[in-house]
């Protein structure tokens, strides 16, 4: 007797120490001492149970449920072994039987809250979603600040778009449970998608106050900055979500993209290369900003064979994975087919109009019918760029040119930026409304208790946009224009103001909204300070000898058009080709050993500085012509050049934005400088540059009064803009199911 008793002993030991070890994490140490247990004591039903919960959390789900069966055999009315025992059926996939063992433990112990959380969550995997809230709700009745439970029905509540019922869960557990990280991060990312930015930040700062070394608060607090404009301050939040937990993905990624638009590129690529191996779902949306950085580097190796790869995921994206965006504007830069730009874009837009659909039947905006117009529109323009940006530039002084008997001119800015551009805007419209810390449903209802008519989006799916206003329709009509060239996919925004330059016809399939066909040009071109020349030493350029020059971003260069570029300047000797400096050692490197492999001496290559915009416009006139890039044309580059009196030279390509040059050219009044091939363009830019007459007789067109060239004539600009709206209203009430409608004179 004396000896079963010391067994006994011995045994109780080994599993208390067990116990211990297991409730320490120390899992490689309390393993060996239940199997011990079992080896004396086989039907031992807390070992039996202790060992089932470990290998389930190594890894081993079968073994597991063999041994939680067994614990479950010697102990029948434990509702934790019946909970265990579906945690590990889940694990292997078993859903229904996880789904049994899960409602055997709350039969058991009906005040199980970790229990009803369980069979909630299995639940919402199996689709259930009725029962898995029947199920969160019990568990979070029983255990208020039980945060899994909370996040969870959270999720559920804002995916159904039922965003007021996510917040109140997860503020009724945080009273109950204060500073709970888990908690307080999913109200942020509530509080984010609302748009309150603000708010969601100091959630942030909480969670790193009580969890000072959770590397993914730091990366959503790092986007919430940059999304801000705290630059300084996002970029720090990133490296130290990184420099805490180097596999995580999203932080790579994140911390990749503020590096690219900082002008690091090369530690862009490096950091996206992270994002796409540590984040497989990251896959298609890193390889997108990898291949536009490696244009940004000038480093066009196997660009058609990786281009392909990108498409291949691309693909797979849009078909598999509804919930997630890519970068629509890095698809422009890439020749990726129409078709799958246009089905990126619809992607873009479903999931817009499914994050909106709550806020959507909340708002419930209803626009009277009219057949016609009101003799006086009220239109809204919206935008994140009413500052120096190249949209601003181009609209700086456009507002204060609508005729105000036609329209009353609302500006609703996204970004809250003074400057000389800002105040040039404020100054030009009727009513300017800074609605940079609203969400979007606050700005809809504001645009819509304003009885906006016609609301201009001039942002698209570009940075600090918020195209969840328009999916809101808070507006009779709404259009997009300018700030995104491409097509949006987006039913909200139903209509597009271009040309039939850049939007020819039969151009119309790549795009879902109704071309409106301006016929002064798609892009007005406001006065811009330019200062004095200066002479070409001061630019490091050589003085008797023809410059040709392109200050468009590295990324639209490719390497068909440096090839002809590099021709051209073989057969012109002594021409040097100007190009913008963006700080890249590499891409300077890439471009010398490009020229040299085509034969070119890479002296040639001339680098400019950034220089401030007034010291910028001046250089142009110290140019003879400016060279198009093909993929992707200039746009406020262009007007820039052209507004200082420099011809350009472009090649009409086969979508928007490649051919924003044709449409700039033709409104300037130099049609001659459209080519419509490569080669055409060539030649055309080997002749002038030996027949200096013919670029004189452009330049004089050029120097001509500017309100009788079309596109610094913002006084007709406006002209057509108010016609296009009133075009649009006729085509919208007709119910006209036209691709295209012109606009007169």
């Amino acid at each position: 007797m004396r000896s079963r008793a010391a067994d006994a002993r011995k045994i109780a030991g080994w599993l208390q120490e067990a116990l211990r070890l297991h409730k320490a994490g120390r899992l490689d140490k309390a393993r060996p001492l239940y199997e011990q247990v079992l080896r004396f004591a086989p039907d031992e039903p807390h070992a039996l149970h202790g060992l089932g919960v470990l290998l389930n959390d190594a890894g081993e789900p079968a073994r597991a449920v063999e041994l939680l069966r067994a614990a479950i055999a010697a102990r029948p009315g434990s509702a934790v072994y019946h909970n265990n025992l579906g945690n590990a059926l889940r694990a292997l996939g078993e859903g229904d039987a996880a789904e049994r063992a899960y409602r055997d433990a709350t039969s058991r112990d009906p005040d199980y809250a970790l229990a009803h959380y369980n069979l909630g969550a299995l639940l919402l995997d199996l689709g259930s979603e009725n029962f898995a809230r029947d199920a969160l709700e019990r568990a979070l009745a029983l255990h208020p600040g039980l945060a899994a439970a909370a996040v969870a029905l959270a999720g559920l509540h804002a995916r159904a778009g039922r965003i007021a019922d996510a917040g109140d869960t997860l503020s009724s557990a945080l009273g109950a449970a204060p500073d709970q990280p888990d908690l307080l991060c999913e109200l942020a990312h509530l509080l984010r998608r609302e748009g309150r930015v603000d708010e969601a930040i100091a959630c942030l700062e909480r969670v790193i106050g009580v969890a000072p070394r959770r590397a993914a608060a730091f990366n959503d607090l790092g986007a919430l900055y940059q999304l801000r404009g705290d630059v300084d301050v996002a970029l720090a939040c990133l490296e130290r979500a990184v420099e805490l937990d180097p596999s995580l993905g999203e932080a790579h990624f994140n911390r990749a993209k503020l590096l690219d638009d900082l002008g690091r590129a090369e530690e862009a690529r490096a950091a996206f290369e992270a994002a796409r191996d540590r984040a497989p779902q990251l896959a298609a949306e890193a390889g997108c900003h990898l291949a536009v950085v490696s244009r940004r580097l000038c480093d066009w190796t196997d660009e058609e064979e990786r281009t392909r790869e990108i498409a291949v995921q691309i693909e797979r994206l849009v078909r598999d994975e509804p919930a997630r965006g890519l970068p629509s504007l890095a698809l422009e830069v890439l020749p990726i087919p129409a078709p799958l730009r246009l089905a990126v874009a619809r992607h873009l837009g479903a999931g817009l109009e499914r994050e909106t659909a709550t806020a959507r039947t909340r708002c419930a905006f209803r626009h009277a019918p009219a057949q016609r117009a009101p003799e006086r529109l009220r239109v809204g323009y919206v935008s994140p760029d009413f500052r120096t940006h190249a949209v601003g530039t181009l609209i700086a002084d456009l507002f204060r040119h609508h005729d105000r008997s036609a329209v009353s001119v609302h500006a609703y800015s996204l970004v809250n930026v003074d400057d000389a551009i800002a105040r040039r805007i404020r100054a030009g419209v009727d009513a300017f409304c800074d609605v940079s810390s609203e969400p979007p449903e606050a700005t809809a209802r504001r645009i819509h208790a304003d009885r906006i008519d016609v609301l201009v989006d001039l942002a698209g799916y570009t940075t600090f946009s918020r195209p969840a206003i328009f999916a809101l329709r808070p507006a009779r009509v709404q259009v997009h224009w300018l700030g995104h060239l491409g097509t949006l996919g987006a039913d909200f925004l139903p209509y597009v103001l271009a040309d039939d330059r850049v939007v020819p016809d039969g151009h119309e399939v790549q795009f879902s909204e109704t071309i409106v066909s301006l016929p002064r040009g798609f892009a007005p071109a406001s006065p811009m300070p330019i200062a004095t020349t200066p002479a070409r030493a001061e630019l490091g350029l050589p003085e008797q000898v023809f410059v040709f020059c392109c200050m468009n971003g590295l990324y639209k260069l490719d390497a068909e058009t440096f090839g002809v570029w590099m021709r051209i300047l073989a057969r012109t000797p002594g021409s040097v080709l100007w190009l913008p400096d963006e700080g890249s050692a590499t891409a300077r490197a890439n471009l010398a050993r490009e020229a040299s492999h085509r034969g070119v001496d890479p002296a040639r290559l001339v680098f400019a500085p950034r220089a401030p915009l007034p010291q910028y416009l001046a250089r142009y006139r110290a140019a003879d012509l400016f060279l198009d890039t093909f993929a992707y044309n200039a746009g406020a580059t262009a007007v820039g050049a052209l507004s200082a009196g420099l011809p350009m030279l472009t090649r009409a390509g086969d979508r928007f934005v490649a051919r924003i040059g044709a449409s700039l050219c033709t409104a300037a009044g130099i049609p001659e400088a459209i080519c419509d091939s490569a080669g055409q363009y060539e030649e055309r830019a080997v002749r002038w540059a030996n027949h200096p007459d013919e670029l004189a007789r452009l330049r004089e067109r050029l120097a001509e009064p500017h309100g009788s060239i079309p596109l610094f004539d913002l006084a007709g600009f406006a002209r057509q803009l108010e016609a296009a709206y009133r075009v649009i209203w006729r085509h919208r009430a007709d119910g006209s199911t036209a691709r295209r409608v012109a606009v007169s004179g």
